[in-house]
């Protein structure tokens, strides 16, 4: 068993900010309890952070800190870090702003002992309590989640289509793109690794939490449906007193839908939505409602459509996912291992003979 992640005193990892200190720019984004917005500078000066201290001391450390987040806070005129804090409408409501301290209060402690490169990291925290309403966490920005992604996709798969299209390269556009799929697959896939190597299970994978760094990098972001599994909520056959109908239905495993006892393999299920969804440049199950989807997805089996002009490799993977007995599905290890053989497959030979050229894959993830 992973050692259980350290509480709350962890975050001393990451750096108290002052509130004062920020200057925010844009909303970036909205959820159901708070909001991300810019930070344009650290102005250091209204709290004072920037007085002398002892040589060695704390405070100087996070006095050095501050001033680097003000140094590279804007690069190449790139706001490079973000704030998210309770929304104003969480501030007026007792519940939203219950749900909200506590959703905050999670991923801060989840976010506080992770590292690695597909998943967003946290820089620092409001200096305030978790449960107090001037609690935020400080992160990487992100530009522009997989939901945007997939609609670029789709667009310039359009383009390859038709008799233009493969008069101007088509096929050769069409297999980048989807070498381009894989590697974004490939590295979600190596950051869920990591989670469930520490036996965290997230519940939440969907293109919405998903985003991009400035280099285009994929990154997991949004904990505050993870939850680390432990002895104590064991049901001694592998699964795990848990909450059920939790996470976004579309890609909810049946098990959870159902209210069943489950565990990591539910996460197995829903990357395996998302894999297709990566896919097709929709949604699966985009015309059901959600009587049809509780009927026919989670209750009788079905199943989104594999295109068989996919690699064969990755659509068996991708069906193994879905599988409704959660002892059928692969774990991230075997799906990272089918995804590294089939993304190097599909890129170009030693002698760079092949689809995808100037493709960069050298800072990719691998293990």
């Amino acid at each position: 068993m992973p050692p259980r992640l350290s509480p709350l005193p962890a975050l001393s990892h990451n750096i108290l900010i002052i509130l004062i200190e920020l200057v925010f720019g844009r909303v970036l984004g909205r959820g159901g309890f708070c909001v991300v917005n810019e930070i344009k500078d650290f102005d250091l000066n209204a709290s004072g952070a920037g007085a002398e201290h002892e040589k060695d001391s704390p405070e100087k450390d996070m006095g050095m800190m501050r001033g680097f987040l003000k140094k590279y806070c804007i690069r190449d005129g790139d706001c490079r870090y973000a704030i998210k804090k309770l929304s104003p409408e969480s501030h007026t409501d007792q519940t939203l702003f219950l749900k909200g301290t506590v959703d905050m209060a999670v991923e801060a402690r989840f976010l506080a002992n992770m590292e690695h490169p597909h998943i967003v990291k946290m820089r620092g925290t409001g200096s305030s309590g978790e449960f107090e309403s001037g609690f935020y966490i400080i992160l990487d920005r992100l530009f522009g989640t997989l939901e945007d992604r997939i609609r670029k996709w789709k667009k310039a798969e359009t383009k390859t289509k038709g008799v233009i299209g493969k008069m101007v390269g088509g096929k050769k556009k069409l297999a980048k793109l989807q070498l381009e799929k894989a590697h974004v697959v490939f590295d979600l896939a190596t950051g869920m690794k990591y989670l469930h190597e520490h036996n965290i299970i997230y519940r939440d994978l969907k293109p919405e939490n998903i985003g991009f760094d400035v280099r285009g990098d994929p990154k997991i972001f949004d904990f505050g449906l993870a939850k680390q599994l432990t002895d104590d909520i064991s049901n001694g056959d592998g699964t795990y007193k848990l909450t059920g109908f939790t996470g976004s239905m579309r890609y909810m495993a049946p098990e959870i839908a159902k209210s069943l006892p489950y565990n990591l393999s539910a996460d197995i299920y829903s990357f395996g939505m998302l894999f297709w969804e990566i896919f097709a440049n929709e949604p699966p199950f985009i015309t059901y409602s959600m009587k049809m989807h509780n009927e026919l997805v989670i209750h009788k089996g079905y199943r989104p459509v594999v295109d068989d002009k996919w690699p064969f490799a990755l659509s068996d993977i991708m069906k193994k996912c879905w599988k409704v007995e959660f002892k059928d599905r692969p774990d991230f290890t075997e799906l990272t291992n089918v995804l590294s053989d089939e993304t190097l497959r599909m890129s170009p030979d030693e002698d760079g003979q092949g689809a995808f050229l100037d493709l960069d894959i050298s800072r990719r993830s691998r293990e």
